[in-house]
């Protein structure tokens, strides 16, 4: 149990089902040529979080993340290669979150009237005068990196940020793969001309 909850403050899933469309922020360096690249190493990534988050949940979600970037740039027609072969591009990742309490600004549903409530032959309820219940929400982001070896400077990069909720360790892996392909979808397609 404890995994599942410490796995929400890190991975952002977001409460309304699998296939969102995510807003992607991008940024391309002036200069990249990013079309006219063959090749990417992937060089791995980052999970932060404010809470220990357990080996194989961390391993499970880094696996899922490089199977979806690679699987889409290899889709928009560039080539994997292992890191001796130096590559055109080194990809990478980032995941941070951070979660926070909010005091819920909306009425309470069924709350009786204080009045009710202070008459004495009426059951004790709690008073509509009470504070307002406070909910979790976690805030985080998903960036994709892409480097370039010569100048180990970064090229581009894409990053959604969301604030979001989880109810399973396996339902976040998937929602975080989901928003690192999304950002991906972004990257520029491989030119096919001479």
């Amino acid at each position: 149990m404890g995994s599942r909850h410490h796995l929400a403050a890190l991975l952002l899933v977001l409460a309304a089902g699998c296939a969102a469309t995510w807003p992607v922020e991008t940024f391309e360096a002036p200069g990249a040529g990013l079309t006219a690249r063959r090749s990417f190493a992937w060089t791995g990534g980052e999970l932060g979080s404010v809470t220990a988050v357990n080996a194989a949940t961390v391993t499970a979600t880094d696996q899922h993340i490089r199977e979806v970037v690679v699987a889409a740039l290899v889709r928009k027609g560039y080539q994997e290669v292992p890191d001796a072969d130096k590559p055109e591009m080194l990809v990478s990742y980032e995941v941070a979150g951070t979660r926070k309490y909010v005091t819920s600004s909306a009425p309470r549903f069924n709350t009786p009237n204080p009045d009710d409530v202070l008459m004495a032959s009426n059951p004790q309820l709690p008073a509509a005068s009470e504070l307002p219940r406070e909910r979790r929400v976690t805030e985080g982001s998903v960036i994709v990196f892409v480097a370039d070896p010569a100048s180990d400077q970064i090229i581009w990069r894409g990053a959604v940020t969301a604030e979001t909720r989880s109810s399973s360790s396996e339902q976040a892996m998937h929602t975080v793969a989901d928003m690192a392909a999304g950002i991906i979808e972004s990257f520029p397609a491989r030119s096919t001309g001479p």
